[in-house]
């Protein structure tokens, strides 16, 4: 065997696996990329779907707001009524 035989014996299955290990590489920094790029996306969209019910919230409290209120001035007119009933 000469020593281009050997030099060949040994190196194309080295260069064959380092070749192979920079592919597996680029390939697993590529899938952690897009994992990053889906965990961004559905970050931005649970953002947008906790301000759209902070907002319904805000609407929903508003709304209580105003019915408490009102149901306060029908008891306080029912007691109006009642003491002017009682007499």
């Amino acid at each position: 065997m000469t020593d281009v035989q050997l030099y060949f014996a040994v190196g194309v299955p080295t260069f064959t696996v380092l070749v192979s290990l920079m592919v597996g590489i680029f390939q697993l920094n590529h899938a952690v990329a897009q994992i990053n790029l889906r965990f961004a996306t559905l970050e931005n969209r649970m953002n947008s779907m906790e301000t759209r019910l902070d907002a319904r919230m805000a609407v929903i409290e508003s709304d209580i707001k105003t019915l408490v209120r009102l149901f306060g001035d029908f008891d306080t007119r029912l007691a109006r009524l009642e003491e002017r009933t009682a007499r």
